[in-house]
């Protein structure tokens, strides 16, 4: 993706909760890290360790962790994801869940990329959550900064929304298991098996009670618990379901997708998930269709 202003147009439309999909991406022009950011930073914070503030210090000097925070989100305002409307729409920040990879130097050409991963109405219904991961670069294209940051946005009327993309909870569930019973794949790999498969993403689980191939119950969480779980971050599911083929073998091979429970059912079971994985994909990208 160029670099820049890029969004797609329902994007700012008006920045209400409405606008906002769970696999949106953006990305942001650049920003050079110069050594009047170090002086400034270091006198606003106090934070003068040597590290930061002795070149001849081993490792150093390095700008405080916290300063890669700020140009992350000093890079997300020029992208006007909001319009005209951010006075009325974003009603605040929730919450920032943060990391730090490598360190960030005077010099550094830093740009942002942000993907949405999560839209999640409000009981109030006149609002809604939407969670980005944010993704702070060099020009090298190494990640020096990520996280993930809630906004809480207004939205323009009381729903219902869409369920494809709102992974690990019950609408996405029994949207998920209704897609399984289309085919006789599911049905035919099961059909002796008795257990229960939980999916999660991030915060969020569903349990997938099955009984000889058919999918009876859908649920936040199974009585006796799950057989086992397969769980992974909002990011990687997000990238799983709008990836241009099903990347699900890879991304459990390297380590992106992990299992709580009962490992030798989900290893004799991985065909199954390669099947709810193609699932969630054709949801995904059904609810992609109904936007455009």
């Amino acid at each position: 993706m160029t670099r820049g202003r890029t969004a797609p147009p329902h994007a700012r439309a008006g920045g209400y909760f409405e606008d906002f999909a769970v696999g949106q991406r953006f990305t942001s022009g650049p920003r050079t890290v110069t050594p009047a950011d170090l002086a400034d930073f270091t006198r606003l914070s106090g934070d003068d360790h040597p590290v930061h503030t002795d070149p001849a210090y081993p490792g150093g000097p390095i700008l405080q962790g916290p300063f890669g925070l700020a140009v992350a989100m000093g890079l997300l305002q020029p992208l006007e994801l909001h319009g005209d409307r951010a006075a009325t729409t974003v009603l605040g920040l929730l919450d920032t869940h943060w990391s730090y990879r490598r360190p960030i130097r005077v010099g550094d050409e830093l740009h942002l990329d942000l993907t949405i991963v999560r839209c999640r109405r409000t009981t109030a219904r006149d609002r809604g959550v939407v969670t980005r991961h944010m993704t702070l670069a060099g020009a090298d294209g190494e990640t020096r900064q990520e996280g993930t940051t809630s906004v809480l946005l207004a939205a323009r009327e009381a729903g219902p929304d869409p369920v494809g993309r709102a992974f690990g909870t019950t609408g996405w569930g029994e949207a998920l298991a209704e897609r399984l019973r289309e085919g006789t794949a599911f049905a035919e790999a099961l059909e002796s098996w008795d257990g229960t498969i939980g999916l999660r993403a991030g915060e969020h689980e569903v349990h997938l009670r099955v009984y000889r191939g058919t999918v009876i119950e859908v649920s936040r969480r199974a009585a006796l618990g799950a057989t086992f779980t397969m769980e992974a971050d909002e990011l990687t599911w997000t990238q799983l379901v709008t990836a241009a083929s099903n990347e699900f073998m890879r991304r459990s091979m390297s380590g992106q997708f992990a299992v709580r429970g009962n490992g030798y059912e989900y290893l004799r079971l991985t065909p199954v998930l390669n099947l709810i994985a193609d699932a969630a994909r054709a949801l995904a990208q059904e609810e992609q269709h109904e936007r455009q």
